[in-house]
C-alpha cells in the first residue's frame, strides 16, 4: 500500500463521506492521496453481506471497489464544504479477480482516476491483501447532482 499506513477518517465518520448505511458498507478506513492513487480498507465480517463460506464475494469487491470511490469522492466535497452527490455504478470491466479473499482479511484497495467527464468518471481499482493482489476492475461512476 505505500506510504500510507494511517487511516485519515475511519469506521463511523465513514458514513459522513458515504451515503450508504448498514448493512450495505463495504469501506472502513480511508487512509487519502498518494501520487495521484486513493487509498480505503475493509475487513469483511462473518455475516455480512457478500460472504459465504467463509469467502467475500466478487460481488461484495465490486461494491467494495465503488464505495472506494465514493469515498474519494465524498472526502474531495465534504472537504470544500460541499454536499456530496450520490453516485450510481454505470459499467464494471476488466475485472479480474485472482482469489477470494477470506472473511477476516484485511484488504487495502488503490483508486486511480483514469478519466473524467462531467459528472461521468471512469476509475480503476486494485484490491490486495498482504500487498498481493486480490482483484481488479474499472468502473464507470455516474454521479447525480
Amino acid at each position: 500500500m505505500g506510504v500510507l499506513k494511517k487511516a485519515i477518517v475511519k469506521g463511523i465518520d465513514i458514513l459522513d463521506l458515504i451515503p450508504q448505511r448498514k448493512p450495505f458498507v463495504f469501506v472502513h478506513s480511508y487512509y487519502g492521496e498518494d501520487q495521484g492513487a486513493f487509498y480505503t480498507g475493509y475487513l469483511p465480517e462473518s455475516g455480512t453481506l457478500f460472504t459465504e463460506d467463509g469467502y467475500f464475494a466478487e460481488t461484495g469487491m465490486i461494491e467494495h471497489m465503488a464505495q472506494s470511490a465514493a469515498v474519494i469522492i465524498g472526502y474531495s466535497y465534504k472537504s470544500k464544504g460541499e454536499v456530496t452527490p450520490v453516485g450510481f455504478i454505470g459499467a464494471v470491466s476488466k475485472f479480474e479477480l485472482n482469489r477470494r479473499p477470506l472473511v477476516g482479511e484485511e484488504l487495502f484497495t488503490e483508486t486511480r482516476i483514469m478519466a473524467k467527464f462531467g459528472d461521468i468518471s471512469l476509475v480503476e481499482c486494485i484490491i490486495s491483501s498482504n500487498d498481493v493482489r486480490v482483484a481488479s476492475g474499472e468502473l464507470k461512476i455516474f454521479l447525480q447532482k
